[in-house]
């Protein structure tokens, strides 16, 4: 029966793969991402930090880190077709086996506009999951800490194909098939020293997401909701709800990120890892458990102070737990923080801050593992370097 269900929910997306899908913005999301016509831009951004750090399981420790380095090339062929290729320089070129693309490759995707008033949009190639998160939408230079759910639940970056269809200014709707994760069922979790003596791998990796995304009240309110279903262990699947609010006033800004994940084989591999170790197997032995369940909230608010000075504030709690093992809320996540910056020139995207970051997780009883808790404090600076921007051009076309 699942099975027939799984194929029934696929067939229309793959049916209609020969339509279109819409453009992931890199800083906030919009229904209306502007394009201009032979706009080239190649941007080098990174971000640098002095930590101090005090965790309440290791020695406290402070030190200087280049955190991460992007180079993004993005533009417009010509009103049809767009592009976008973005490497993280500081992760390694090493080729996972299942999408053949490199670990630190986030974006290699092509995006085709078509019909009368190109209200189709197709993407193929390596590109951002449409999963129904704002966490995932703001430009990861001002992120400064993330949830479980990106982490674990989701893989963010995912070779595949989209479709969307634009209703009005408003609304929109889109299809997406994607590979599940992009490493094969053994080598994921060989890597990660876990084993899977009943389960086998899945003759079709691959995930299916409907999602609709909406704007009201003159553009102020955004949502991105979404569903995904999946499968990485055969005749298992994984059902993810995801459900993403976003409100924008003068110079207030605000999301609201609500998801809920239930997964017949657990390829977060968290809720197995503390499952494995509390019945006693070591790394290299852990077991890939069944039925587990992921759920939470993370919220952010931004506030424009003036125009060169911002703050920020970010928080979320996430519950982990089994419907087979103990209770379905065994582990729970707190991440917070804080933060100040500024912007010292009006033209360029430097900025400095100090941040508050901290994270607890606590889990119940019956596990016997003590509390952990990090509290970061962080100085640093960001910029986007534009290597080569070029903007519209007269196209004879």
């Amino acid at each position: 029966m699942k099975k027939i269900i799984f194929i029934i929910f696929f067939l229309p997306l793959i049916t209609s793969i020969a339509f279109a899908r819409e453009k992931e913005s890199l800083v906030r999301d919009t229904l209306s991402t502007p394009f201009s016509l032979g706009r080239t831009n190649i941007e080098c951004y990174f971000r640098g930090n002095f930590f101090s750090d005090n965790p309440s399981l290791t020695h406290s420790s402070a030190h200087f880190q280049f955190e991460d380095t992007w180079l993004n090339l993005q533009g417009d062929y010509n009103k049809a077709l767009s592009y976008q290729v973005r490497f993280r320089l500081n992760r390694p070129l090493t080729i996972t086996d299942l999408d053949n693309t490199a670990v630190g490759l986030d974006y290699a995707y092509l995006l085709y506009r078509l019909g009368k008033n190109r209200q189709w949009e197709v993407t193929i190639g390596k590109q951002c999951e449409a999963i129904g998160s704002y966490e995932l939408t703001i430009h990861p230079l001002y992120e400064y800490i993330y949830g479980d759910y990106l982490n674990y639940v989701v893989n963010p970056f995912v070779a595949g194909a989209k479709v969307e269809y634009t209703f009005n200014n408003t609304q929109k709707i889109g299809f997406q098939l994607h590979n599940t994760l992009n490493e094969s069922f053994h080598s994921f979790l060989e890597k990660r020293g876990f084993i899977s003596p009943s389960l086998l791998p899945s003759k079709l990796p691959i995930g299916g997401l409907i999602y609709w995304k909406g704007e009201f009240w003159d553009h102020q309110f955004k949502t991105h909701y979404s569903y995904d279903l999946s499968q990485f262990a055969q005749g298992k699947y994984t059902h993810t709800f995801s459900l993403g609010n976003w409100l924008e006033v003068g110079k207030h800004l605000a999301y609201l990120d609500l998801y809920y994940a239930y997964m017949e084989a657990d390829y977060g591999l968290l809720s197995s890892k503390i499952l494995s170790q509390y019945e006693g197997r070591t790394p290299g032995n852990y077991e890939v458990y069944e039925n587990t369940v992921y759920k939470g909230l993370i919220s952010r608010y931004e506030y424009q102070i003036t125009p060169l000075w911002s703050a920020s504030a970010k928080g979320g709690i996430e519950f982990l737990g089994s419907r087979n093992s103990l209770n379905e809320h065994f582990r729970t996540h707190y991440i917070y923080a804080l933060a100040l910056q500024y912007a010292p020139f009006g033209n360029t995207d430097f900025r400095v801050h100090l941040a508050y970051i901290g994270k607890t997780v606590s889990y119940i009883e019956e596990l016997k593992l003590p509390e952990e808790q990090l509290h970061r404090f962080s100085l640093g600076a960001s910029y986007t370097l534009p290597v080569i921007k070029r903007e519209k051009v007269k196209s004879k076309r």
